[in-house]
Formats: C-alpha cells, structure tokens, sequence
C-alpha cells in the first residue's frame, strides 16, 4: 500500500475501484485470482494527466485503460508459467482461462479507448503494445545474462508511460524515472508466493551463466542498485515525478524491513 495523503489516497482508491469494475466478470472472478493492479504505476499515471490538465473524464479513461493494458499483458505472461507438457486437466483449464482472461482485458481497453474516439493516443498505445511485445520476446527467449535481462525488463516496464507521456511532456525529461518501472516491478515479485514467469527466466539465465546467486539475491542486488540510480536521479525530474518517485523508495525500504523481519 502507498502512503500518500489522505486526498491521494482517496483518489487512487477511487481511480482502482473503477479499474477492478471494469475489469469484473462473474466466471472470471469466481475460477481465477484477482489480477495485480500496480499501485505505482497508477499513481505515475495520475500525477503525469494530472499536470496535464485534462478534464477529470478523460483523466479517468486514459488511467483505467492504460491499466487495463498492463494487466493484460501480465495476464497473458501468466500462460508461461502455467503451460507445461504433463498438465492435468484442472491445469489445463485454468491456463485456457487465464488466456480467456487476458483475452478478455484486452478488448475491454479497446473498447475503451474506440468511446475516446483518440485517434492518436489509440497509436501510440497500439505501437506501445508491439513494442512490448517484442520486448517480451527478447526478455523470454534471447537474453544470455541478467544484467541484459534487467535491462530489457526495465525498458518493458516503462514503455506503456512514457508512451502515454509523450503528447505531454517531454519524454526526455522523464528517461531519469526509468528505474521506478522496475523498482516497482521487482518488489512485487520478491513478495510472491510462487514462480512467476520473470522469476523462472531469470533463474534460467542464472544457471546457464552458473551464477552463484539466487533468483532473490539477484533480484535484490538489482532493487539496490536502481534504487540508488534513482535516488541520484531526483534532482533531474520534475519535482512532482521526483515526489513520487521518493515515495516508491520509502515503500521499498519498508518492504525490505518487512521482509528481513519475516526471513
């Protein structure tokens, strides 16, 4: 959870309860977990159309399906994970759902974005997708080290905002908050119950190159080290991004307390 001022925090409930409105369907909630909803990411999205001054509609619907797009693309990563030669029948079919799911999710932001009638904003977002995309496909099947790894995983990240950025405002004044993307990303990893498919690539990566890490203390060593490539950063963003970008470092560190506490 964010700590944000009371009105902040008011506002990104209400912004995620619309999201996970959109996002409800009966079977689909009754058969499958909920789908992550990235705080971080929304919170970026509210203080980047925020500055914008748009009206308060147009704010919402570029937010909800900007996120409705990250959860469909993490929906259809899911199928990775679950996909394996000897699945049972129940396997099979919560993997057929999963796809149905992130099927499901992807029409609900075209459908959305066709009512904003946005011809270029439905552009960039398009050209995003394929992009990412064609990340994906380098980051699951052709990266040979991690640092190649969390460079691609870094630029996934980031490249659904600063698309949606870019009609306004600079986007070379926001390429210092690349790191956030995968601060952001990486703590939601460390904190799952079980593999993801990030976490099996990268634990791939690690024992081809016989690396004497774990998947965890990769991933921490590289939480640490774009922490501190944040931190550095701050004074080069604009000061509302700086803001945010502080208050996904505090969390971090409480999350690292936590963690050490429980370990």
């Amino acid at each position: 959870m964010i700590v944000l001022s009371y009105a902040s925090m008011e506002e990104l409930h209400t912004l995620r309860k619309k999201i996970e409105n959109r996002m409800q369907q009966a079977y689909l909630d009754e058969n499958l977990d909920i789908p992550y909803v990235d705080d971080y990411k929304l919170l970026l999205l509210q203080t980047l159309f925020g500055q914008a001054n748009l009206p308060d509609k147009q704010q919402t619907d570029y937010i909800v399906t900007i996120m409705l797009i990250q959860i469909a693309l993490d929906t259809h990563d899911l199928v990775i994970r679950k996909t394996k030669a000897d699945e049972t029948a129940d396997e099979r079919v919560d993997r057929q759902l999963t796809v149905l799911a992130g099927t499901y999710y992807s029409a609900l932001y075209y459908k959305i974005l066709a009512e904003l009638e946005d011809i270029d904003m439905v552009a960039l977002l398009a050209t995003a997708i394929k992009e990412i995309n064609e990340q994906k496909m380098v980051l699951y099947y052709d990266t040979a080290s991690a640092a190649e790894f969390f460079h691609i995983l870094r630029r996934m990240e980031s490249t659904l905002f600063y698309a949606a950025a870019s009609p306004f405002i600079k986007t070379k004044e926001l390429e210092p908050l690349v790191d956030y993307f995968i601060i952001s990303r990486l703590n939601q990893e460390a904190f799952m119950n079980e593999p993801t498919p990030i976490t099996i690539r990268l634990g791939i990566i690690l024992e081809q190159n016989q690396s004497t890490l774990t998947v965890t203390e990769a991933i921490n060593q590289e939480l640490e080290e774009a922490s501190a490539r944040l931190t550095r950063n701050l004074r080069t963003m604009p000061q509302v991004y700086a803001a945010a970008a502080r208050k996904l470092l505090l969390q971090g560190k409480r999350q690292e307390e936590l963690y050490l506490e429980e370990g």
